[in-house]
């Protein structure tokens, strides 16, 4: 008799049991369903929606495999006005005073252009490795008895429009007791992304642009090297090779090369430059390219 009355008790209590599993499953799928629901302590961004960095699209067709795939490229939309670039100075000198440096670098001023920060320090990151280089080499090594080793950085701006901006950073190192060694690098941007330009965004076919570029530089540089033009010098020196023409600048006019020393003439004569005109490279030219517009391609709508 006991164990009967054991019995009817527990089966009492199944309905209350089944109640409170199927509670238990309801409130586990709630928390599924809605996840974490402590607040957010992330704020909205700053700034307004025409500055909000947009991912541009990527035709399905242009996709690469999983391992192949680029980064997308953020741009922001650009304000019509220009930019505007200041000049900056920084030195430093060798506590025995065996070394100087002094250098005038250029930075876009924050908020003339949306990505300044980003250009900006990519311009810092290029002067301070150039910097580091100088001291740590043979700048560090007195050449001659009280000779002070001295190097000496400058900048030209090549273009500057609201979506495109071109700057020549130059630096003249004189430890060689012969005479200054001579160095630049060209910085092509486009504004819209803040990031350096190659030939491959100018270029639909880097190769056939190379060989424009190349044929028109000995043409140019016959001329205006006069009596030190020397054919086997310029031949090798402007061949139609990519790394012959790493200084590239973007100018309103055309695509202008700088040479460097020695590398199609002698110490005397410098470091020659050529223009190619756009209407020469048009037809090799992105038509939808960061440049197009300077060759008389219609803007992106």
């Amino acid at each position: 008799m006991e164990s009967n009355a054991f019995l009817r008790r527990i089966k009492g209590l199944f309905p209350i049991a089944g109640l409170a599993l199927v509670a238990l499953v309801a409130v586990t799928i709630a928390m599924t369903t809605l996840g974490d629901t402590t607040a957010d302590a992330t704020t909205a961004p700053s700034e307004s929606p025409a500055a909000t960095p947009t991912i541009a699209p990527v035709a399905p067709s242009a996709l690469a495999s999983p391992t192949q795939t680029a980064s997308p490229v953020m741009t922001v939309p650009l304000p019509s006005t220009m930019p505007v670039i200041l000049t900056i100075y920084t030195g430093a000198h060798d506590p025995d005073r065996l070394w100087f440096v002094v250098w005038r670098y250029p930075q876009f001023r924050t908020g003339s252009t949306p990505l300044a920060s980003v250009m900006n320090q990519d311009i810092l990151d290029e002067v301070s490795t150039q910097i580091a280089t100088f001291e740590d080499g043979p700048a560090a090594v007195e050449q001659l008895p009280g000779k002070t080793n001295n190097l000496t950085g400058s900048f030209t701006v090549d273009m500057l429009s609201p979506d495109l901006a071109s700057l020549t950073l130059k630096w003249v190192d004189d430890t060689s007791p012969g005479h200054p060694s001579t160095t630049i690098e060209t910085l092509n941007y486009a504004l819209n992304s803040g990031q350096r330009l190659d030939f491959d965004q100018i270029f639909l076919d880097t190769q056939a642009a190379v060989a424009i570029i190349s044929q028109q530089s000995k043409a140019q540089l016959r001329r205006s090297l006069g009596k030190g033009y020397n054919a086997t010098v310029v031949d090798a020196g402007a061949a139609a090779v990519p790394d012959n023409f790493d200084n590239w600048a973007l100018t309103p006019a055309g695509l202008k090369v700088t040479f460097a020393e020695f590398q199609v003439g002698t110490y005397a004569a410098g470091m020659p430059s050529v223009l190619i005109p756009w209407a020469s490279l048009k037809s090799v030219m992105q038509p939808d390219g960061p440049a197009a517009r300077l060759a008389g391609y219609p803007r992106p709508t």
